[in-house]
């Protein structure tokens, strides 16, 4: 009888390992597929900074090409997109 019970115990610890085993592998997958995809987000945020940087010198070699040649069609499309230029004051302040 103890044989027995010993048997059906072993069976059923090794399924049971069986099992975890599975579930471990289903789970490092389903982290490596995060992971992924967290450095892709990554990525994309990196590439936001530069791109901003990118876009704020655009921004302002427009804003001083239009202030340089007077061009109203720069300062329409800058102000289309919310920027304001104001010229710089030229003239001469007393001291």
């Amino acid at each position: 009888m103890d044989d027995k019970v010993a048997y059906w115990a072993s069976v059923a610890l090794s399924a049971l390992a069986l099992l975890l085993l599975v579930m471990d592998i289903a789970l490092v997958n389903g982290n490596r597929q995060l992971q992924t995809e967290v450095n892709q987000r990554q990525v994309t945020i990196n590439n936001g900074v530069n791109l901003s940087q990118i876009n704020q010198g655009l921004v302002q070699a427009l804003a001083d090409a239009s202030v340089k040649d007077n061009d109203k069609d720069i300062r329409d499309l800058l102000a289309a997109q919310g920027i304001t230029v104001k010229p710089k004051n030229t003239a001469n302040e007393p001291e």
